[in-house]
């Protein structure tokens, strides 16, 4: 739902309304985008570089209990693209071949992500995006330990403070209230082709010069990457939940699913975009000049 014309001018203005509209809101993020918090309860959309794509996800999809709702707030349009595309789920579900959805219905899916910690100084790298710490909220490793069992990640430490997250989970879920199944996974986000590939896309519908550069990039890094790293320690990397890979061809027609159902506005200062996270993904558009978006969420 698009709430547009209202006089919300602020993140906290933004926090104030949603609150009343839903007190469960939550502020502990186990994400890999790089955001920050600037109330209570709102933060930043993202830190990533506006030329950096964001592939189509349901937030934080890869945890046994996702968050329910996303709210997001316009605190300033961009001069040019950077639109929040959304897709709604349970279309993209039924497009996905069948022989990829019974696969991830009976097999789940297996993430791995490897995260940097404070030794690197810096907070944003190309591929890891952020440092564990940052997403902890702690540089304690015991403490870490503790919050990665509840969520039911195995941890594995290596070199100075490196951290390896795995964890298994469904796929494909069906909406705690409404009992509908909708695809929800990261695979076209954490797959070590999705964003080179998702860029292409992009750009064919931009068409500006920066994006043809930026996809060339994207080409000579993801196979540099392929080559000198094994898939475990890839910065993010899925498989399906018996540990066979994701062909490059399924990756193609998973993104096909979701661009085939795509949904794309201009913000406007202003504008309030309240969405189920259980029936509908987002994402961002690169664009050019000033954009601030903040989310928050709800259990």
């Amino acid at each position: 739902i698009l709430f547009r014309g209202f006089d919300i001018r602020s993140p906290q203005d933004f926090e104030d309304v949603i609150i009343n509209v839903d007190p469960n809101l939550k502020n502990n993020y186990l994400g890999t985008s790089p955001r920050n918090q600037v109330t209570k309860y709102a933060f930043t959309a993202t830190e990533l570089p506006p030329a950096y794509p964001i592939m189509q996800h349901a937030e934080m999809s890869f945890l046994d209990s996702p968050p329910r709702k996303l709210f997001f707030f316009c605190g300033l349009a961009p001069e040019k693209f950077g639109e929040t595309p959304i897709t709604d789920l349970r279309k993209v579900l039924h497009e996905v071949p069948q022989t990829i959805r019974d696969k991830f219905e009976n097999d789940k899916i297996r993430y791995s992500r490897v995260y940097d910690g404070p030794s690197n100084r810096s907070r944003f790298q190309f591929w890891k995006t952020k440092r564990w710490d940052e997403m902890f909220q702690t540089q304690d490793r015991n403490e870490v330990e503790k919050i990665s069992k509840k969520q039911n990640f195995k941890t594995e430490w290596f070199g100075e403070d490196g951290l390896r997250l795995v964890n298994t989970t469904l796929a494909v879920r069906r909406h705690p209230e409404f009992k509908t199944l909708a695809w929800h996974n990261h695979s076209q986000v954490f797959h070590i082709d999705a964003a080179r590939k998702e860029y292409w896309r992009i750009f064919f519908r931009q068409k500006t010069f920066r994006g043809f550069l930026v996809g060339i990039a994207l080409e000579a890094l993801t196979l540099l990457k392929k080559l000198t790293t094994k898939k475990e320690y890839l910065d993010t990397h899925c498989s399906y939940g018996d540990g066979k890979e994701i062909s490059l061809r399924e990756l193609t027609q998973i993104q096909e699913a979701f661009w085939n159902n795509i949904s794309l506005f201009s913000w406007q200062k202003g504008d309030v975009l309240v969405i189920d996270n259980y029936t509908v993904s987002h994402g961002r558009h690169p664009f050019s000049g000033p954009r601030e978006i903040y989310v928050a969420w709800a259990d």
